[in-house]
């Protein structure tokens, strides 16, 4: 076996697959294994520890929602992830952008955004929200519960470093509202 079958088969063990009948004999033999077991959970570990740092938002509410764990393990369970902490950010952020929760797909979406405009105060991303957004990111950032104040119904968030605050929220009307 050459080695970058080698190396394919031990990757698909440590992200939770099985061995198959063509791997070598010491891949196979990891199955069900403490080693493999440790090497799984030091590795979901420190992706939930990278992604947690940065993506601050999106893991808060998963955290607050009872989520975090679950999505991580289901992020890394897809196998495609980059080793950089960046870009898996990015890539983890995407997955939620398609939950089934508009909340969590808007804040995923703005997370994504405030990335994209950190460094050029020329760029512009807009997200809509299902709900005014003010009182989750106060919640999620000061560690409280939200509290619904703001106008009800769909916003919009303008997310660029040249925005007072890096981002402005407008209400918009219902839908079939006019």
């Amino acid at each position: 076996m050459d080695l970058q079958s080698y190396q394919r088969s031990l990757r698909r063990l440590v992200i939770g697959g099985t061995a198959t009948p063509d791997d070598p004999p010491y891949a196979q033999g990891l199955t069900g294994s403490t080693g493999l077991a440790v090497v799984r959970e030091v590795i979901g570990f420190w992706r939930a520890h990278a992604l947690e740092r940065y993506c601050v938002l999106s893991a808060g509410w998963l955290k607050r929602q009872g989520r975090f764990e679950h999505e991580i393990s289901r992020f890394i369970a897809s196998g495609e992830f980059s080793p950089d902490v960046a870009e898996a950010g990015q890539q983890f952020m995407r997955q939620l952008s398609r939950d089934s929760d508009p909340l969590l797909q808007a804040l995923a979406r703005f997370e994504i955004a405030l990335h994209e405009t950190r460094t050029d105060p020329g760029q512009y991303r807009s997200v809509d929200w299902p709900c005014d957004p003010e009182p989750i990111l106060a919640a999620i950032l000061d560690g409280h519960e939200p509290e619904i104040t703001g106008q009800p119904g769909p916003h919009r968030v303008t997310v660029s470093r040249a925005l007072p605050g890096g981002y402005a929220c407008t209400a918009l009307p219902e839908p079939g509202s006019g």
